[in-house]
């Protein structure tokens, strides 16, 4: 699927010249049975595949997961001290408001990309595509992207509209549902998705969403409402199913290496390119890793970027984890590299001098931040030459996951093997063997901080705090970690408020059903 997305929506639209010899009314009204219409929809595997790939493209382009949801959304988080940029860095910094930038892009994308979804589920019949397998395999996929859809919808803004179906001319103005309506549609598509999904994919379409993505993504599903039981269950059945990469190749996991392995549960694909329109959602654009501007150091990216909050640094020293400390972050660590294996010292030099005169340890981020690639001058600023996968599930994820819903399940006893699956490939000791009677308070921190050092900068992290309860605790006023993780800016979490991001203003104006979000 890699290659397919080049396009990820590659519609070939056939255009047949015509020479006019007469006028008369029976040749201007022939039917054209080269295009796609409602009529015909549904009745091509490949016109389907081309639909399937359509809906993908608003979810790995620019304006979403391409670059747009990490610089507002996912910075919030506590492992981030932004260099406030204007309205930029207003969302990142807890600064924003109706107005400012990065609410209006993914809330379209997404809701763009669940249209598609809408349209392929309604029209793909039996009818159309005889053949089952072939069939559930491209519906499946519009299940699983509209479930994945809406769990980012829900868990970013909180209070959205659900639409299943077919745009209603009469009826546009549609009203936000419950959340607990819309995690009920998230679990009924995935359980479709699941069904109907196959384990594995080949060839070009490796990549492509499976039964155990869905399976997963359920089972993270289920744990964001607490719903502890079912979450250990519905995970539990993917233990075995997949494997975690040995620890000389867990970088494997972040870099253009080995992509779709073992480890890989869902990914979203990306490839560098030379051509470049900024958010368009036309053949050809979009597939790029713009995500670099904000894990790029300081005076790589064109927004300033970033420091690493030292705190997360203290974690894995105090573990002694370097197999993910490494791949993680960069900073004056034995063996440290910049941009294409070259001295981080001279690489990251004026780096170095931007945090100095912050007063803040040098510390910047590895993963997604193109050190891969090439050296630095090599390296497209706004990373459009970036074409690193981003890894959305990991089996790592899978397995935290499943020691969580089960410590909170009061069954901690059978979460160790979980959590210790994890650390020892990171060469930690094991709990088994240091602590086998741990208490579930005890078992609880010990996730928390094996989360964050295990899923570092994948944007998990912000959305941990919350369903933890943690995040007023950490990025308040009165930050736990001592040094306030947003000190660069001055912004501070505010409960009640900056649990979602505000609902564009846009979206307001043009349907008064909808109510903004608490704060804003």
């Amino acid at each position: 699927m890699k290659n397919l997305t080049n396009l990820s929506s590659r519609i070939v639209l056939c255009l047949s010249a015509l020479i006019i010899v007469a006028c008369a009314k029976d040749i201007l009204d022939q039917e054209n049975n080269n295009a796609t219409s409602t009529g015909n929809f549904g009745t091509s595997v490949d016109q389907v595949k081309s639909a399937v790939n359509g809906a993908f493209h608003p979810i790995t382009n620019t304006f979403f997961w391409g670059r747009i949801v990490h610089t507002g959304a996912l910075l919030r988080s506590d492992e981030f001290n932004i260099f406030p940029f204007g309205s930029n860095t207003a969302m990142s910094t807890f600064q924003g408001n109706p107005g400012d930038r990065w609410a209006t892009e993914p809330w379209q994308e997404l809701y763009k990309s669940i249209a598609r979804c809408n349209n392929i589920i309604a029209n793909v019949t039996e009818e159309g595509i005889t053949d089952a397998t072939t069939r559930n395999s491209l519906v499946g996929q519009a299940y699983f992207l509209r479930a994945f859809d809406y769990w980012y919808l829900l868990n970013l803004y909180g209070n959205v509209p659900l639409v299943t179906g077919q745009p209603d001319l009469d009826n546009l103005l549609v009203d936000q549902a419950s959340k607990t309506d819309v995690w009920a549609q998230i679990i009924s598509d995935l359980e479709m998705a699941e069904s109907m999904l196959p384990e594995s994919w080949s060839g070009d379409d490796l990549g492509r969403p499976t039964s155990g993505a869905a399976t997963a993504l359920k089972g993270k599903s289920y744990l964001y409402q607490n719903n502890w039981s079912a979450a250990h269950q519905t995970l539990a059945s993917l233990v075995g199913r997949y494997s975690l990469l040995p620890a000389d190749q867990y970088e494997d996991n972040f870099s253009t290496t080995n992509e779709n392995n073992a480890e890989s549960v869902f990914e979203l694909q990306y490839l560098g390119q030379d051509t470049f329109v900024w958010g368009a959602d036309i053949p050809g654009v979009g597939n790029m890793g713009n995500y670099h501007i904000d894990y790029a150091p300081p005076t790589k990216s064109p927004d300033r970027s970033h420091l690493v909050n030292p705190w997360l640094r203290d974690l894995y020293e105090a573990e002694g984890d370097v197999v993910r400390r490494n791949p993680s972050l960069v900073y004056n660590y034995t063996g440290a590299e910049g941009y294409g294996g070259s001295d981080y010292a001279e690489d990251f030099a004026g780096d170095i001098q931007v945090a100095a005169d912050a007063g803040l340890p040098a510390i910047f981020t590895k993963k997604y931040a193109g050190l891969d690639i090439g050296t630095r001058d090599q390296v497209d600023f706004l990373g459009t030459n970036v074409g690193n996968n981003w890894r959305i599930i990991r089996y790592a994820d899978v397995l935290l996951m499943l020691a969580e819903a089960l410590n909170e399940d009061g069954r901690t006893g059978e979460a160790v093997q979980y959590i210790d699956m994890v650390r020892n490939r990171a060469g930690l000791s094991l709990i088994a063997n240091t602590n086998p009677g741990i208490s579930q308070t005890d078992m609880r921190q010990k996730i928390i901080n094996e989360r964050a050092m295990e899923l570092a900068i994948e944007g998990h992290r912000f959305f941990d705090l919350l369903r933890w309860g943690l995040a007023d605790d950490y990025m308040g006023a009165n930050s736990l970690h001592g040094a306030h993780p947003k000190s660069l800016s001055g912004g501070t979490f505010q409960s009640n408020k900056h649990e979602y991001i505000w609902i564009p203003s846009s979206e307001i104006d043009s349907n008064p059903n909808l109510q903004q979000n608490s704060g804003y």
